[in-house]
């Protein structure tokens, strides 16, 4: 601020020596011109100072935002790897669940058969059985 003050005061003098001007309107108009320069550095210097600050906030949330992303883009990925596994493992159970779903339908085709044969098996003993015990039962009507 000093600098400018001073190299504008050099400015000005120098300007009045060359014109040899003594004129005090023409000084006083130099010192307000110079005033006003002065007022309009320091108001460039402050909206600079501002912008500076205003760029380092947009720098920080940029940085904020940006680790933000890269974190949610591993969590992303972590989450992606563990949901494949998880899809694996549940397609191998499904397969798992499959095979022995048909084993026990297996199995349950092979009991019915047999029951079926046991069944018809029992019903022809039963009708030996009448047909044996026929005779006997006559004799018995019989003799009464």
């Amino acid at each position: 601020m000093k600098k400018i003050s001073t190299l504008l005061s050099v400015a000005l003098l120098t300007s009045l020596s060359m014109s040899s001007c003594t004129d005090t309107k023409q000084i006083t108009d130099l010192q307000d011109q110079a005033r006003r320069l002065e007022a309009q550095v320091q108001k460039e210097r402050q909206e600079n100072a501002e912008l500076s600050s205003y760029r380092f906030s947009m720098e920080s949330q940029f940085k904020r935002k940006n680790e933000d992303y890269v974190k949610c883009q591993e969590e992303g990925k972590d989450n992606f790897e563990s949901l494949s596994k998880k899809y694996g493992e549940l397609g191998s159970d499904y397969e798992k669940l499959q095979a022995a779903y048909k084993s026990l339908n297996e199995a349950n085709d092979a009991n019915r058969e047999m029951s079926a044969r046991v069944i018809v098996d029992l019903e022809e003993r039963i009708k030996q059985i009448r047909i044996a015990n026929a005779p006997t039962t006559a004799r018995k009507r019989r003799r009464r």
